[in-house]
């Protein structure tokens, strides 16, 4: 089920993903996958593996037991037996970890696949009794090297290990080391080369706007890759829809937002000059509004998504495209100005919403009329028919919402006095 938005791919699992022998991996590679029983990819795998082997940054969002680990594996050893590692600094490749457990499982599958070749992999937590055994193999200069956020910043403390021949780097669960300590993993991952001279895989499991701020600095160009466990239940969220005409459309969304106490909302619509008019419209009477652009750059969409978040705008318009990674657990109402033409991007704004329950009110005007059915036939339910009446509570005229608003979308600005010329007496 794949979404309509441009630049996120969006897919629910389980699917069944290519066989391993589709993709460019090293020959080697690819028997040893054989021998350990790993024949075709998982969905998260079959979208990955196809942009990190052009060369692709990826920032990767999925739940454990979407095949985000033997991922990470497959690529850092591709890259080992491509290239024969003779005259490069080492290490080559660099997996940083939430945990020592998650490190020593994933170096388990490394060997596995490196047995009896040249390249060494190593392990280092940095922890008291496992230091002993892991320094020695770690000054040796391995080719992968799996580590944690203190591992790390032990070998970067002690100048163990110098990292300026690095060419990969995971970051596996990104948001539980930002959770601990944002300015900390900033830090360190901070003394590593820069995005340009590597390439960098970053793993989320549950989405954060710090976690997300952190993975676009350390990232250069990343395609962004969302994979959802399956269909989300929608039972608990209010589904409805009103059946307007489309000159009718503006004045009943006023209405629907003076209704509702001109509520924090997600506004949907489809086409970007109309997302563009609208959030003009409702700014220019008072409200704080704001247009999540599609092209606009990762970091300043996110200061966008953090302000929504915070209170700064009360409405957030977005198209399909420019809706990627709005997670916002206190977000309980999305209005869809328009229906979307594809009945798959209905569930994609749905999930959206912060939990599992919630309102969401779709105006139908004469085109959407022709996409419903198909949303209700995915949906598997009939959306809950509203009927604005009476008129005048529902359809809202813009002079009267600036008037209920204080007339603040209007301030009448004084000009300012030229230079050279003294301020004017009162």
């Amino acid at each position: 089920m794949e979404s309509g938005a441009e630049g996120i791919k969006a897919l629910s699992v389980p699917l069944h993903g290519r066989p391993f022998a589709t993709f460019p991996l090293h020959p080697l590679l690819k028997e040893r996958l054989v021998a350990a029983g790993f024949t075709r990819t998982t969905t998260l795998q079959d979208l990955a593996l196809s942009e990190v082997l052009r060369g692709r940054d990826l920032i990767l969002r999925a739940r454990r037991g979407s095949g985000k680990g033997l991922l990470t594996v497959l690529w850092a050893v591709h890259r080992l037996l491509s290239g024969n590692g003779e005259g490069e600094a080492r290490p080559i490749a660099l997996v940083v970890t939430s945990g020592p457990e998650r490190a020593q499982a994933l170096a388990r599958w490394a060997q596995k696949f490196l047995e009896g070749l040249e390249h060494r992999v190593a392990i280092f937590s940095g922890e008291g009794d496992r230091l002993e055994k892991e320094l020695p193999e770690v000054e040796k200069g391995p080719h992968l090297l799996f580590t944690t956020p203190d591992g790390l910043s032990r070998l970067l403390k002690w100048n163990i290990l110098r990292f300026h021949g690095l060419r990969l780097l995971v970051v596996d669960e990104l948001e539980s080391m930002v959770a601990r300590s944002q300015t900390f993993i900033r830090q360190i991952l901070g003394k590593l080369p820069p995005p340009d001279r590597r390439q960098t895989l970053v793993l989320l499991e549950d989405l954060s706007y710090p976690a997300l701020e952190v993975a676009l600095e350390i990232t250069r160009d990343p395609e962004e890759i969302y994979v959802e466990e399956g269909r989300r239940d929608f039972s608990g969220v209010a589904l409805k829809v009103i059946h307007v005409s489309q000159e009718e459309k503006w004045p009943l969304l006023l209405g629907i937002l003076r209704q509702r106490g001109w509520p924090r909302a997600l506004i949907f619509v489809n086409e970007k000059a109309t997302a563009q008019r609208l959030t003009e419209d409702l700014k220019a009477l008072g409200l704080k509004a704001a247009f999540l652009k599609p092209e606009l750059p990762p970091p300043l969409r996110l200061n966008f998504l953090k302000g929504f978040a915070r209170g700064e705008y009360r409405i957030l318009v977005a198209t399909d495209a420019g809706s990627r990674f709005i997670q916002d657990p206190d977000l309980d109402f999305i209005i869809n100005y328009d229906l979307p033409e594809i009945p798959s991007d209905f569930l994609q704004r749905a999930a959206r919403l912060g939990r599992d329950s919630g309102e969401i009110i779709s105006l139908c005007d004469e085109t959407g009329a022709f996409f419903l059915e198909a949303i209700e036939e995915l949906l598997g339910r009939r959306l809950e028919v509203l009927y604005p009446e009476p008129e005048e509570e529902w359809l809202v005229s813009p002079s009267s919402v600036r008037r209920e608003l204080g007339d603040r979308g209007t301030p009448v600005r004084r000009p300012r006095p030229r230079k050279g010329r003294s301020r004017p007496r009162r």
